[in-house]
């Protein structure tokens, strides 16, 4: 493996380095260090910021064995004095330290393995290889703070494939050679490459949130250590007292506000929908008996100040179909477009629709001779037009 100064040395935030490399990446610029402490993105953690020369550092990314510094503008070839976003380093650190510890605690209490993890902006998450109980990702939590309040020592180690046997690896290594070895005192041993706390307490606390079934068996739960839990905390906080307050109750009983707020929906959502139906079906009455005192051989019903949503437009069209045999369009414009539903009972329709969307570019479908379209509203004229000299034609 690369030796990296932060494999040992996560602290130092200000450092001088000679710049070896300069290159064009799209809009950035790269820079290759002679020696660096800044993260690459990798293993599942978010690369460093911060600045060289004064100039924001962008991104980080490792290849080849080089780690790129991309850069916003570019800076001259020479001593560069660099400082990384201790921020942002820390709050990684303590989202890294956290996810070992969190992830030993589930395996560690209930043989629940971690499959893969990622360290994102705000939240972590991990993959479990089995969806744990309430119970079981309580008194993992509880361990996991257990371990961060004890203040157990961070320790580093290297070990080659002469000596790597003798450390209880949590999981094997995903490189060959030499391995860094991240332990937890007297709780866990993980291979990793990224930055972490020397002590637990620093982690401060770890919080799980939104768990969720992703792939086949494995089980997703986000997580957040320590200045991060504590926005997050709060951030959520702010939201349940104001959703508290909009329903004019306390948080603690909002899923039972929220509960009751949904039957009430609900329940008015059935009564505007019968009255709905209702009106709808007036309306059905009154085109059904201009369609019986119509001589025409094709009816055309334009229905954009009676109906207000497309759905209504259908139910009306539906309707009217199952008490007439007569050919008809209602239509409904909704800005640049047109919403029409048919009834054309005569053989050939499917080929009908075929052609309008070929020649028309119209969108839709139907069977049984009753279709929906939608169309540009500029073509409505022609389209109709069209229809009308296919029926009189038989």
């Amino acid at each position: 493996m690369t030796m990296r100064p932060y494999y040992t040395d996560p602290y130092t935030v200000d450092f001088e380095a000679d710049v070896l490399e300069i290159s064009r990446r799209s809009e950035h610029f790269a820079v290759v260090l002679d020696k660096s402490y800044f993260y690459p993105t990798s293993g599942g953690q978010e690369h460093d910021t911060g600045t060289i020369n004064g100039v924001d550092v962008v991104d980080v990314i490792e290849e080849k064995g080089k780690v790129f510094h991309l850069l916003s503008e570019e800076i001259k070839a020479g001593k560069a004095n660099s400082r990384i976003n201790w921020q942002r380093r820390f709050e990684n650190m303590q989202q890294h330290t956290g996810q070992h510890i969190l992830s030993a605690a589930f395996e560690n209490l209930f043989e629940i393995q971690t499959v893969s993890s990622r360290l994102g902006e705000e939240i972590g998450t991990i993959d479990l290889s089995r969806q744990p109980s309430d119970n079981e990702t309580t008194a993992a939590v509880a361990e996991a703070n257990k371990i961060v309040r004890e203040n157990r020592e961070v320790i580093i180690h290297f070990a080659d494939q002469s000596t790597i046997n003798s450390f209880k690896l949590r999981k094997p290594p995903k490189v060959e050679g030499t391995i860094r070895i991240v332990e937890v005192k007297d709780f866990d041993f993980s291979p990793c490459g990224g930055t972490h706390c020397t002590h637990t307490s620093e982690v401060g606390v770890i919080l799980t949130g939104g768990i969720e079934k992703v792939k086949a068996s494995l089980t997703r739960i986000e997580f957040a250590c320590g200045d991060r839990a504590v926005k997050h905390y709060y951030a959520l906080h702010k939201s349940a007292a104001e959703g508290a307050r909009l329903l004019s109750t306390v948080a603690t009983e909002l899923p039972n506000a929220i509960e009751k707020l949904k039957q009430q929906i609900q329940e008015s959502g059935s009564r505007m929908k019968e009255l709905s139906e209702r009106i709808l079906g007036t309306v059905c009455v009154q085109y059904k008996q201009r369609l019986e005192g119509s001589a025409e051989i094709f009816d055309v019903f334009d229905l954009t100040d009676e109906v207000t949503s497309i759905e209504d437009l259908r139910y009306v069209a539906s309707c009217l179909s199952k008490h007439t045999v007569k050919a008809f369009a209602m239509y409904k414009n909704e800005g640049a477009s047109c919403q029409m539903n048919l009834r054309l009972p005569m053989n050939g329709a499917d080929s009908v629709m075929e052609q309008l969307r070929t020649d028309y570019h119209a969108k839709g479908g139907g069977r049984n001779g009753f279709y929906s379209l939608s169309l540009a509203k500029n073509t409505l004229g022609e389209v109709i037009e069209k229809l009308r000299k296919i029926l009189q034609n038989g």
